[in-house]
């Protein structure tokens, strides 16, 4: 509801003005003469300076790294003051105060009426005092996340302490998960508490604590127990006189107040003094609020999801690539994901959608609450709880269209119990959401969904073939039974879905089982046939390998069988079963979406590998050295959503942007681009909506299962002015170049014109010690054993400067000494044992180092791996080695050194590079072998008098550029389009 400037709520909606509207009317509410910041010209920015409530203000346009930069400049200087800018592409607009530390506060265009806003409007109508504490308030006001961060630290103490305290004897993992599942329930009937529903109390539990002191009892047993397992989780009727004491409190079961299994097996105890700092973190001092919207010092379930999945172990979300996913970009994904769905699937155009999404007819509202959804990996339920916000549609909360979207419409899967029970804890919360204005007893029991949201491996579960119509049409009676079930009549349904997922599971086995029969008789079969000449035909070697991959399978199949027909182990997670009557009846899910976890190849274990490898095509390593062409384990993820969809479904996927260009996703680009169709690829490095906790580059990937119409265009933002590329383009195994049109065409005719640098020199990685430790600045006295030491950032355009020095226990082509002079073998003695734990070592010396041909070459270009652009230096001195942060090009002679140098610096081609570069962090971007060898090369640079002569500075940089766009063949047009991807960002 809008507000006027002191913060007032009116009764009748007006017609807000746009962000930028808004914050220049703050800009200017109390006037101020208008003039240029002085700035670096790096900058590129005119700042107008206007005044508020006391404070200078300065408006422009940059974007939110752009915006940092500028305010950090402002704070060094001493100026306070608000900074507000508005995106280049129009995308957002962003405030920060000129304080350390600075925080960019990103508003979106759509936001009409943005908190940050109101809270400035109400600051500056209620009056300040001078100039530094009107800046602190100001960067209060714009912290619109405190108290999540707050809950988030009080969550991570409370839960270190717990597990120092439990029993030493219960695995660490255990009294994690324990420790998580008691202070879930106590944050989650804070929620309850906030509504009045329990006892019509606003401070239940702080009540009932104190009085649990006061008597003496422990709060544990005396309190928490009884109101979790005797209270909340059992109809009125059956409450014994100790539950019935607590007042009027509603019957919630859903599965949060049952006996955890851990709890059922482990019966562990913490003391009243952890229940009093808990009490008092979580409750005396946390303010709560089931509204969304009230970003004002409360804790929403928004940013419950964000504390609880930052709270679960952290090694655990390190080794499975985990991490919270910003609302507002699940909104935008999931939004640009269900436009094109709907639009094929009522025959509409997407802008019609588009323009009706938020006010849709009775045929565009019924088709949105039919839309089933996905998430394989579904972390604490954003994408969830973002996808029953957008099919609810616009409106009032309707309690029984939330309860029917969370157990016949949203699905979930993740291998981490923990995730699963915090992704049901949010979609109870919307659920009573829906419910807010109800008294206690009007609150209706939460759903059960057990059958919705499942602990499983989305990617390794059985493959199964679809089940018959019988066994599907059991599953979702049995599904719909449990979703409504309490109490014993719950764990009676339970079973009974238990017994019928089993047998389902039994029966598609043995369908599987058959059809492996089948396929290795008839290749047995076909390999004994004798030929028209009478001739047996000798097994090739392909036939081999997949005769020995179906036996495997069999027989994994058929131990699987067994063990689940014997009725003595658990069932196993099979999406075939679990989800039948969407995946057999619907033909697979309307929506496959998420965040799935983002693991190099090297971080998964072998087994695992393997088991990838055969069941998934797009992730097979491709066949090059080293592990930068092993595939990320969302690649599979892809393939995997790909195949859950439904025939016309669609997949909208948060995946690593290096997809777009690196060598081992090439198959998945390939299927992608020839066989599906593609809505949106976009680069979301720069886009405010990502702003991840951890170091990300994610890609925003929308697409859909049918192959793409011949004028498809695919979108390179997530907003509908972004640029379009024909998806033809696409239709190749090479790089996704997520840049404008015109520089991607250009770049297809350079490829198409021209051969690349690796045809004739081809890139390699410099020196790998391996332990750098003992050979990277060793002591002084090593020194005449010492060489120069050339590290990537050590590297500029024309010069490399080396400030370390590298041990070289070797001749001048790099083969290591027999015999270790005595001061080195007394230096590396104490690293022998892991220098020959190295991954590289095979034979020879311990102390041998790696790669060291192309690095000893006479005549070297280097560049370095990370950077901001590319930029390249000849090495002409002997003694200095470039370290395998470095790229390095081994030349015939300086000559040639000092053309191919000239020619990597150029603009031309540093935009050449950048094109298919991955990101990294900062704006910075990785060089590696295949971008730099793929550049365009044109064998006359070679001969060219300017380009083969030695530069030491970039002084000539623009003839440089001129003589390299000349042998390219580009006109000014082309150059023009190449610019914004040359420029220097050093």
């Amino acid at each position: 509801m809008p507000r006027d400037e002191a913060g007032n709520r009116h009764h009748h909606r007006m017609s807000a003005p746009s962000p930028t509207a808004r914050h220049t009317a703050l800009v200017h509410r109390l006037g101020g003469a208008a003039c240029v910041l002085p700035v670096p010209a790096s900058h590129e920015a005119l700042l107008e300076v206007g005044e508020f409530a006391g404070l200078p203000c300065w408006s422009g346009t940059a974007d939110g790294t752009e915006s940092r930069r500028l305010a950090r400049l402002l704070a060094r200087r001493g100026a306070l003051g608000l900074l507000f800018t508005d995106h280049p592409a129009g995308s957002a607009c962003f405030i920060t105060v000129t304080i350390e530390p600075v925080r960019v506060i990103a508003l979106a265009p759509r936001d009409d009426d943005p908190l940050p806003l109101r809270r400035l409007a109400r600051l500056a109508a209620h009056g300040t005092g001078g100039a530094l504490d009107t800046a602190l308030r100001c960067a209060e006001a714009l912290d619109v996340d405190a108290a999540g961060r707050r809950t988030f630290a009080a969550m991570r103490d409370l839960l270190d302490d717990a597990i120092a305290r439990l029993p030493a004897r219960v695995a660490a993992e255990s009294r994690h998960a324990w420790a998580l599942l008691q202070l879930t329930r106590l944050l989650f009937l804070r929620f309850v508490e906030s509504e009045g529903w329990l006892d019509g109390d606003l401070d239940f539990l702080a009540h009932r604590f104190e009085d649990c002191l006061a008597r003496g009892r422990d709060p544990q047993r005396a309190l928490l127990a009884p109101l979790f397992f005797g209270t909340l989780n059992r109809p009125i009727a059956a409450r014994s006189r100790l539950a019935r004491s607590f007042g009027h409190i509603p019957f919630l079961n859903g599965g949060l107040f049952e006996p955890h299994p851990l709890e059922k097996r482990l019966a562990m105890h913490l003391p009243v003094d952890f229940w009093r700092r808990a009490v008092e973190q979580l409750v005396l001092r946390t303010e709560v609020t089931l509204d969304h919207d009230e970003l004002d010092g409360r804790v929403t379930p928004e940013m419950l999801g964000r504390v609880f999945e930052g709270v679960m172990a952290p090694e655990e979300r390190k080794r499975d690539g985990t991490f919270f996913t910003p609302p507002a970009l699940v909104r935008a994904l999931l939004r640009e994901a269900l436009i094109p769905h709907l639009a094929h699937r009522l025959s509409r155009r997407e802008s019609d959608v588009r323009d009706a999404i938020d006010a849709p007819d009775a045929a565009l509202r019924a088709a949105m609450r039919s839309t089933t959804v996905l998430d394989p990996a579904v972390g604490s339920g954003a994408f969830l709880v973002g996808a029953l916000d957008l099919l609810h549609g616009p409106g009032p909360r309707d309690r029984r269209l939330v309860h029917r979207l969370v157990t016949r419409r949203l699905f979930g899967i993740d291998r981490n119990p923990a995730a699963v029970r915090l992704t049901e804890m949010r979609l109870w919360l919307e659920v009573l959401r829906a419910t807010r204005g109800s008294t206690a007893d009007r609150v209706r029991p939460l759903p059960n969904l057990d059958a919705a949201i499942r602990a499983g491996d989305a990617l390794l579960d059985p493959e199964l073939p679809p089940l018959g119509t019988r066994l599907v049409q059991r599953l979702r009676s049995a599904q719909l039974r449990v979703a409504g079930a309490h109490g014993n009549e719950k764990r009676a349904r339970v079973r009974a879905l238990q017994r019928a997922e089993a047998a389902a599971l039994v029966e598609a086995l043995g369908e599987r089982e058959a059809s492996l029969d089948h396929a290795i008789r008839d290749l047995v079969f076909a390999q004994r046939a004798p030929s028209l000449f009478g001739d047996v035909t000798p097994l090739r070697a392909a036939d081999r390998l997949q005769l020995t991959a179906l036996h495997d399978a069999h027989r994994a199949v058929r131990r699987e069988l067994r063990r689940v027909a014997s009725g003595t182990a658990a069932l196993p997670f099979a999406l075939t079963t679990a989800f039948a009557p969407v995946l057999s009846v619907r033909g697979g899910f309307d929506l496959v979406v998420g965040n799935p976890p983002w693991v190099r190849a090297e971080r998964i274990p072998v087994d695992t590998r393997r088991a990838l490898a055969a069941r998934y095509r797009w992730w097979r390593t491709t066949r090059t050295a080293g592990y930068a062409h092993a595939p990320d384990l969302s690649v599979a993820f892809v393939e995997r959503a790909m195949s859950l969809l439904a025939p016309e479904g669609t997949l909208a996927l948060l995946v690593p942007a290096k997809l777009s260009t690196a060598t081992y996703a090439t198959a998945a680009r390939a299927a992608l681009g020839q066989r599906h169709t593609l809505h949106v690829v976009a680069d979301l490095g720069d886009d405010p909506r990502a702003g991840f906790d951890a170091t990300t580059y994610p890609l925003a990937l929308i697409a859909s299962k049918p192959v793409a119409p011949p004028t498809q265009q695919v979108r390179l933002g997530l907003d509908g002015e972004a640029d379009h590329h024909a998806q033809s383009a696409w239709a190749t195994e090479g790089p996704w170049l997520l840049t404008t049109p015109d520089a991607h065409a250009l770049a297809r005719r350079l490829a198409l014109r021209h051969d690349v640098l690796a045809s004739v020199f081809p890139p390699q990685l410099g020196v790998k010690t391996g332990v750098n430790a003992a050979f990277v600045d060793p002591p002084i006295a090593l020194a005449e054993w010492c060489r120069a030491a050339v590290r990537g950032r050590d590297v500029r355009a024309f010069a490399a400067r080396p400030t370390q020095r590298l041990l070289w226990p070797a001749d001048a082509h790099g083969e290591p000494w027999a015999r270790l002079p005595p001061p080195v073998a007394e230096h590396l003695r104490p690293f022998s044992d892991r220098l020959r734990r190295r991954s590289d070592f095979r034979d020879g010396p311990w102390w041998r180092l790696f790669r060291v041909r192309a690095a000893t070459a006479a005549y070297r270009v280097v560049w370095g791996d990370l950077a901001p652009c590319l930029e390249a230096a000849t090495l002409l001195d002997p003694a200095a080695i470039p370290l395998n942060s470095c790229y390095v090009l081994a030349l015939p002679d300086a000559p040639t050194s000092h053309a191919i140098a000239a020619w990597l610096n150029s603009a031309p081609i540093r935009a050449m590079a950048r094109l298919s570069a991955e990101p990294a962090a900062g704006g910075a971007a990785r060089f590696g072998a295949r971008t730099v060898g793929q550049v365009p090369w044109v064998a006359a640079a070679l001969h060219h008098p300017l380009l083969r002569r030695p530069l030491t500075d970039t002084g000539e940089a623009d003839a440089i550029d001129d003589v390299v766009a000349d042998l390219l063949g580009l006109d000014h047009h082309d150059r023009t389009a190449l610019a914004p991807l040359a420029a220097r960002r050093r």
